[in-house]
C-alpha cells in the first residue's frame, strides 16, 4: 500500500475491524502487527515516507490483546477500542489531508452500514478501500425472509431491497450466481466515489466462494499497482465459478480437450484484447494508465492480467512473457498520439477511424 501512495510523506492505514495483535492459540502475529513493524523497518531503513497505523476493535479483550502487542510501537500506532462506523470521525481527524487506505474486514457485513461509511467515501484526499465483502452472509440477508433484508438494505444505504433486487432479474438461479450479482450491486455503489473498483474471489480448498476482495480506489496507478500485486500473488488469481462463464472460457480457448500451457496463455491475450476493445469502443480516446484500469474494474477482470499482457495486447513488445506464434495484437486497429508507445502509462490511446 506504501508503494502506492509513496509520494506522500506520510500515508496511513486503518484497519477498520483490526481484531487481536497476537493470536493466542498459536502465537501467530496478526495484521495490526505487521503492520506496525512494517511501519517501523521503514524508518529504520530510512524511506522517504512513513506509515501510521489506525486500529479499530470492538470487543474488549481482544482490544487489550492489541494495546498489549502494539504497544511498543505506539510511534506508528493507534488504537480505538469500539465500533469502526462510531470511530470515524475522529479517525478522518487523526489522518487529516495524508493519503490514507482503509481496510475493511468484518466477520459478516454488520458495520459496513453505508451510512457510517460515507465520511470515508467523500473524502477527497487519496482515499483507497479494501473491503471483505462476505457474500455468504449477502445471501442470508437476501433471502426468502424478508425481515433480514434491512441489513443488506443498510449496507448499501436504501431504505428498501428495490435496488438489488434489480441485479438479480437477470441474475442465474444458482448461489454463485446470486454472489456475483449482488456483489455487483455493492460495487456499482462505489463506483459513484471512486473512478476504479475491482474484486478478487476468495475461494476454499474446496474451491467455493468464500468473499469478493474488493478494492476501490480514484488513481490509474494505484489500479495498475494493486492489480499486479493480486496478479502476482497466485493463489488469489481470479478463477470464475460461474458456469456461462467458465463455458465462454473454454470458447474462447477453441478446444474439446484440455488445453496446453500455451494455448491457455493465447486464450488469455485474446480475451484481453476483446476488453481492450470493447474500451475503447466507449470513449474517445483515453490515456494508457487510464484505459488499464478500465479494463481491469470490468467484471473479474482484476488481477488477472499483468502490465506485460497489456502491453502485447496494444502492440508493444513485452518483458517476460513469450507470444504464441498465433496472437494478433490490436496496433492495426489503434493509434497512439503524439508518438505514444504501447508502453508509456501517459500515451493517449484511440481507435482508428
Amino acid at each position: 500500500m506504501v508503494a502506492i501512495l509513496r509520494r506522500a510523506e506520510t500515508v496511513y492505514c486503518i484497519d477498520g475491524f483490526a481484531g487481536p495483535g497476537r493470536y493466542l492459540d498459536d502465537n501467530e502475529e496478526g495484521s495490526p502487527l505487521l503492520a506496525a513493524k512494517h511501519a517501523k523497518d521503514l524508518v529504520l531503513t530510512n524511506k522517504p515516507y512513513a506509515l501510521n497505523c489506525i486500529n479499530v476493535e470492538s470487543d474488549s479483550s481482544v482490544f487489550d490483546n492489541l494495546e498489549d502487542s502494539t504497544s511498543e510501537y505506539r510511534t506508528w500506532v493507534k488504537n480505538y477500542c469500539g465500533v469502526f462506523g462510531d470511530h470515524v470521525g475522529k479517525i478522518l481527524d487523526d489522518i487529516s489531508y495524508k493519503p490514507a487506505l482503509f481496510f475493511l474486514d468484518p466477520l459478516g457485513v454488520k458495520g459496513l452500514e453505508w451510512e457510517k461509511l460515507v465520511p470515508v467515501l467523500e473524502r477527497r484526499q487519496t482515499t483507497e478501500l479494501l473491503i471483505r465483502f462476505d457474500t455468504n452472509a449477502v445471501l442470508r440477508h437476501t433471502g426468502r425472509d424478508v425481515s433480514h433484508h434491512s441489513t443488506f438494505n443498510a449496507i448499501l444505504g436504501e431504505d428498501s431491497s428495490e435496488y438489488w433486487q434489480r441485479y438479480l432479474v437477470e441474475c442465474g438461479k444458482s448461489s454463485n450466481a446470486r454472489r456475483e450479482c449482488l456483489s455487483n450491486a455493492y460495487e456499482d455503489k462505489l463506483r459513484i466515489h471512486f473512478d476504479f473498483v475491482g474484486r478478487i474471489p476468495i475461494l476454499s480448498a474446496e474451491d467455493s466462494l468464500k468473499y469478493f476482495l474488493l478494492y476501490a480506489t480514484r488513481s490509474a496507478k494505484g489500479m495498475q499497482v494493486m492489480n499486479d500485486v493480486f496478479f502476482a500473488m497466485q493463489d488469489l488469481r481470479d478463477r470464475t465459478l460461474d458456469e456461462e462463464k467458465l463455458e465462454h472460457e473454454k470458447a474462447i480457448q477453441l478446444d474439446m480437450f484440455e488445453p496446453s500451457p500455451e494455448e491457455k496463455a493465447l486464450g488469455e491475450l485474446r480475451f484481453l484484447r476483446k476488453e481492450v476493445l470493447e474500451v475503447l469502443q466507449i470513449v474517445e480516446s483515453v490515456k494508457r494508465d487510464e484505459l488499464r484500469g478500465r479494463v481491469a474494474s470490468r467484471a473479474d477482470n482484476f488481477g488477472r492480467f499483468s502490465g506485460s499482457q497489456f502491453t502485447a495486447v496494444l502492440g508493444g513488445r513485452p518483458r517476460a512473457i513469450t507470444l504464441h506464434k498465433d496472437f494478433v495484437s490490436l496496433k492495426s486497429q489503434i493509434e497512439f498520439q503524439s508518438g505514444g508507445t504501447p508502453g508509456n502509462d501517459k500515451a493517449i490511446v484511440s481507435l482508428k477511424q
